[in-house]
């Protein structure tokens, strides 16, 4: 089994750089990417899946799902088996579920900053 660590911009109380490790550290990547706007990034200008285009996402979950698989095929080579899939709740929110080694990571729309629904806003 390989070791993952991603470091984070937080310090310990010790000082030292807070690292995440194994699923932690694949949830924060993976977190990573969904989130970043495409064009933030100047010498990637195609990375990150922009999930706050995707806010009222009436009929673009498919969309969306090959965004983040394509996503993840492209800057997260180290995960070529990565599954992505689309859970409606009843609540008509849309979370991402993407399965990594058989560890299922949930971008959760009922507790995200950016909800994801399927209906249009109200006017």
């Amino acid at each position: 089994m390989i070791l993952r660590r991603e470091y984070t911009l937080s310090i310990t109380p010790l000082n030292r750089p807070e690292v995440l490790k194994d699923q932690e550290a694949v949830a924060m990547l993976l977190l990573r990417l969904i989130l970043l706007n495409p064009g933030s990034d100047p010498l990637h200008p195609d990375m990150g899946v922009g999930i706050i285009n995707y806010r009222y996402a009436m009929g673009k979950l498919e969309e969306l799902k090959s965004r983040v698989k394509d996503q993840i095929d492209t800057y997260l080579p180290c995960f070529p088996a990565a599954s992505v899939s689309i859970e409606i709740t009843p609540t008509k929110l849309c979370n991402i579920l993407i399965t990594v080694n058989d560890v299922v990571y949930t971008y959760d729309s009922t507790q995200a900053p950016i909800p994801i629904t399927i209906e249009a806003a109200a006017e």
